[in-house]
């Protein structure tokens, strides 16, 4: 290990802060890489991300990495700078990737260290990193129990479970698997009669998504039962679960619903590449001139 000629080093929290920092940084931060194509993020890892570089800004630190090879022994290492008001309080390489997992990590030199109290606030941005681990951690498990959930009456009540019910159900419909966590409880909430809620979630989900057709097409849908349970259904139709969505159940007038179904069936016919959905949105579009 070389440690230049300071006298004083900094402690093995204050270097494990800014590894597990710089490791969250790694895991969620956008790709921004010159030569290779770029990775797209995740909308859940961009919300996290955004939320720990607020609250470095909010300290007024900037935990920064980058990877290089040394000059003689030529082996890969990950360079940390911790910045604390354009001044670089701390600096140091270990023998580390990026992508390296539980590998041998060694403290190779510090380039400057000027001790404290940006320690203290590099501690916060530590405690605010873990936060944003363990949530995403417990979104990927909700997210594992939905798929294995068969009553909807669980899966109501494991979103309920949540310490923040509002702030789960937005991760859940920001995670890469979006579409599949808010149909599943859009669906639940919808046969556990609280339309409400259904209304909520899906709602929720399109306004994290506005791009996705799918979506938008539930949405269109959902309004336009509330309006077929109003009006009655066609010939041969048969409404399922959507039977109890009704506008007295959304407190909503015939028009208003009548107007959202549109917004969203003609939403869904634009963005969508696919004809099938295409072809849904533009029939259910046909009864809601008749």
């Amino acid at each position: 290990m070389i440690i230049g000629k300071h006298k004083e080093r900094p402690s093995e929290e204050t270097i494990e802060s800014a590894r597990f920092i710089v490791a969250f940084r790694a895991t969620h931060a956008p790709s921004r890489s010159r030569h290779a194509p770029p990775v797209e993020t995740s909308p859940l890892s961009a919300e996290l991300y955004s939320q720990l570089i607020a609250k470095l800004d909010s300290l007024g630190l900037a935990v920064l990495f980058r990877t290089r090879k040394g000059l003689l022994d030529k082996e890969e290492k990950l360079h940390y700078r911790i910045i604390d008001r354009e001044s670089i309080r701390l600096e140091f390489a270990d023998r580390l990737t990026v992508g390296a997992i539980d590998g041998p990590r060694e403290l190779v030199s510090i380039g400057r260290y000027t001790p404290g109290g940006w320690e203290e606030r590099l501690k916060e941005a530590y405690d605010e990193a873990l936060r944003l681990s363990v949530l995403h951690d417990e979104v990927t498990s909700v997210e594992d129990r939905l798929s294995k959930s068969e009553n909807p009456e669980d899966v109501v009540a494991l979103l309920d479970s949540a310490p923040d019910r509002d702030r789960m159900l937005r991760m859940l419909c920001l995670s890469p698997k979006h579409s599949a966590n808010a149909y599943t409880l859009f669906m639940s909430h919808i046969l556990a009669d609280r339309i409400l809620d259904a209304q909520h979630v899906i709602e929720t989900a399109v306004e994290l998504n506005p791009n996705d057709a799918r979506l938008h097409l539930t949405l269109g849908n959902f309004y336009w039962a509330a309006l077929s349970n109003a009006k009655g259904w066609g010939p041969g139709k048969e409404p399922g679960p959507l039977r109890l969505v009704t506008l007295d159940s959304l407190e909503m007038p015939y028009e208003k619903a009548r107007s959202l179904a549109r917004s969203h069936f003609l939403e869904a016919m634009r963005l969508s590449s696919r004809r099938e959905i295409e072809e849904e949105a533009g029939a259910q579009l046909a009864t809601l001139r008749s």
